[in-house]
């Protein structure tokens, strides 16, 4: 069960992090999910002018998703299915201008390139994003496994946030070239330092816990983000945008196939294709 202390001085806290975003118009990075929506939600409150941003590769249901809880906030919604084709150009780009080492690095700040290019489109200048949140209040599933170590999580969160953070670093290039600021007001030093001290218990009930972050969607929910968002379990931005499926296809497309890619010494067919690009980007 959640304190109700610990509950109100998060959502506190919550608010602060947003009231700090200078802008007044912001794009809110939008899959439809827990963390984006209580972003939007946290900046309607803070009196901004919300527009929410989606993107889908190739089909577009998650841009389904996104539209069924923008209705329910009462918020616009600007959504666009990415072609293949246009992925594939998107693709070289994001190769000639960061760093990764990652392939879920270099998913996400794909998928985060055709966001910011949404935004140009649309006059918008801020871009925010929840990202952090999954890192702080263990949304990921891994953290299951590291349950009853409080060290060990404690350590393991401190090491995603700066990933994170790094991750941000190489998404702000992307947004710099639709010349778009990029707004992560939760990977803030001040918040970061708050969640990490957060009770874990408040966080998880159990190492069988699919859930997680317990206590943020406890937050969404008194807040007034729609049960379908702030209960939806978990699920990898690179996923439900479709990109990773998007990625796969158009390497099977151009001939590499998981049985070549290892024979090549790469993990998949993805990361032999990239790495393709990468040489000709």
């Amino acid at each position: 069960m959640t304190d109700p202390e610990v509950s109100e001085r998060l959502r506190q806290k919550l608010g602060e992090a947003v009231v700090e975003l200078k802008a007044d118009e912001i794009g809110v990075a939008f899959s439809g999910g827990v963390d984006s929506s209580l972003l939007a939600k946290l900046c309607l409150d803070a009196g901004k002018n919300v527009t929410l941003l989606t993107v889908g590769f190739n089909d577009d249901a998650d841009i389904k998703v996104a539209s069924e809880v923008a209705g329910s906030l009462g918020l616009k919604l600007c959504a666009e299915v990415v072609s293949l084709e246009e992925l594939e150009d998107g693709l070289r780009r994001a190769l000639g201008n960061i760093e990764f080492g990652r392939m879920v690095r270099f998913e996400n700040c794909v998928c985060f390139y055709y966001v910011f290019r949404l935004a140009s489109r649309h006059n918008l200048r801020t871009v925010a994003s929840a990202n952090g949140l999954d890192e702080l209040f263990c949304g990921y599933s891994v953290y299951k496994a590291r349950y009853g170590n409080e060290n060990s999580i404690k350590s393991f969160m401190k090491e995603l946030a700066d990933v994170a953070r790094g991750d941000k670093a190489e998404m702000d290039k992307l947004a710099s070239l639709y010349k778009v600021d990029y707004a992560c007001p939760f990977m803030s030093g001040g918040f970061v330092d708050y969640a990490m001290r957060v009770p874990l218990s408040q966080k998880m009930k159990g190492a069988d816990d699919d859930l997680r972050k317990r206590i943020l969607r406890k937050a969404a929910l008194d807040l007034g983000v729609p049960p379908q968002s702030a209960l939806k379990p978990k699920k990898a931005f690179q996923y439900s945008s479709g990109v990773h499926k998007a990625i796969r296809e158009l390497a099977r497309n151009r001939g590499f196939t998981k049985a070549k890619a290892k024979a090549a010494g790469f993990r998949g067919e993805v990361e032999a294709y990239v790495n393709y690009l990468k040489g000709i980007a």
